[in-house]
């Protein structure tokens, strides 16, 4: 029947359909071990220890000093039980072990609280808890602790440790109603909202959250306005006064300091100043000589092309502007003041 393989054929050898190809175990070696898939078991390496986190869990309470205190406490109690029991005096050593055994203790207990706390997602610790630390301990009911309640003869005194005062509390926030006033005020809006508790301290000011918007008052009295008008004359008046005096007095600092220059430097300045006029002149003659050369060309040009199609040429040419070379030397030097000297972009090209 074609597509089926006879068994005792041939091309039965091989693989045939719906069958797993056989492994070849010699050939599935890697440096002469075989493959093999290995158990991986992850785990820590590095653990955090319960009795060695000191941080609470609640970040609103901090151990602060209060951990001395505690520690001085347990030493002082230690102290007492051995006193009860018949011990007039111990070695620090021996105490110091007492008080690791009772830290030991506490912190197994203390990790039996967290445990069950933990175990139900609560971040803060509940009767049950206890019980629960209570019950690994082996303390059932209250009847095993009776007899430790019993302190003998040991004074109430000694028994009451001794506490500092407390701190006293803080003064209350300065109240800014008054400087505010009821508009921009924020005890309103707290007021105004029930859900919030009385405790909780009123809101900023509105200017901190709102947009206030300021008009500025103005005037539209005529004779206000004619009386400020005069006050700021009188004002623009005096200042002008005192802009005067003081350019009095620089061009009377100005004479008095070309008074005390010597002889060399005053004869010093006139021969620059008549190298400058000397240099002016030169120009304007050398200008002139240009002008006229220019003029015979045009001349020239004039008789040679039609008069007519000249004539715009000579009138552009009789009404270009004539440097002025009439230079005031006491000034400073004028740099690029020409147009033909300016950018570009200040021209508006």
């Amino acid at each position: 029947m074609p597509g089926l393989i006879s068994p005792s054929s041939a091309s039965s050898g091989g693989a045939i359909a719906a069958m797993k190809r056989p492994h070849d175990e010699a050939g599935l070696t890697h440096h002469g071990a075989p493959l093999k898939k290995r158990k991986v078991v992850h785990q820590l390496h590095h653990t955090q220890p319960v009795q060695y986190m000191v941080d609470p869990i609640s970040t609103e309470f901090d151990f602060g000093d209060s951990k001395d205190f505690y520690d001085q406490q347990l030493r002082r109690a230690i102290a007492i039980h051995c006193k009860t029991t018949g011990f007039d005096s111990a070695r620090p050593d021996a105490l110091e072990e007492f008080r690791g055994l009772v830290d030991s203790y506490m912190t197994k207990f203390l990790a039996n609280v967290r445990m069950s706390m933990t175990s139900a997602r609560r971040t803060e610790t509940v009767a049950h808890d206890w019980i629960y630390a209570l019950g690994n301990a082996g303390l059932a009911g209250s009847g095993l602790l009776e007899q430790r309640m019993d302190t003998g003869e040991v004074p109430k005194s000694l028994l009451q440790p001794h506490f500092d005062p407390p701190a006293p509390p803080e003064p209350q926030p300065i109240s800014t109603d008054s400087l505010l006033g009821p508009e921009l005020s924020g005890r309103t809006d707290k007021e105004a909202r029930a859900y919030i508790p009385k405790h909780f301290p009123p809101f900023p000011s509105k200017n901190t959250y709102k947009a206030t918007p300021v008009f500025t008052s103005r005037e539209n009295d005529p004779r206000k306005i004619r009386e400020k008008a005069t006050e700021e004359g009188i004002l623009a008046e005096q200042s002008l006064r005192k802009l005067m005096a003081a350019q009095k007095a620089g061009i009377q600092k100005q004479t008095a300091g070309k008074r005390k220059r010597s002889t060399r430097m005053r004869e010093s300045d006139r021969l620059w100043q008549e190298a400058m006029t000397d240099l002016l002149h030169e120009e304007k003659e050398h200008e002139k000589s240009e002008a006229r050369q220019r003029a015979r060309e045009e001349e020239a040009e004039m008789e040679a092309d039609d008069d007519s199609w000249n004539a715009p040429l000579v009138e552009r040419q009789l009404r270009q502007p004539i440097v002025d070379r009439n230079v005031n030397l006491e000034e400073g030097v004028h740099v690029n003041y020409d147009q033909r000297f300016w950018r570009k972009s200040a021209r508006g090209a």
